[in-house]
């Protein structure tokens, strides 16, 4: 079943996201073969990351919400 997650970052919180970047892509990599398609959303400057997409191939809806609550920038 495939599953849409939009994250949006809190205001102000760039430097935590840039701090938090290589345990993001860690914890994304353990979702390789179900994703579909990934990527980061920009503020209206065009060039400040204000949030990310993800389509995800998941068997459920608990499997989703784990993927979505268990990333770590949404649990920081």
């Amino acid at each position: 079943m495939e599953f849409f997650v939009h994250h949006r970052d809190r205001p102000g919180s760039l430097p935590l996201r840039m701090e938090l970047l290589e345990e993001h892509w860690s914890y994304m990599d353990r979702y390789a073969a179900e994703m579909i398609a990934r990527g980061p959303t920009f503020a209206e400057d065009g060039e400040t990351p204000s949030g990310s997409v993800h389509i995800v191939d998941l068997p459920d809806v608990a499997a989703a919400r784990a993927f979505a609550f268990d990333e770590p920038c949404y649990q920081a």
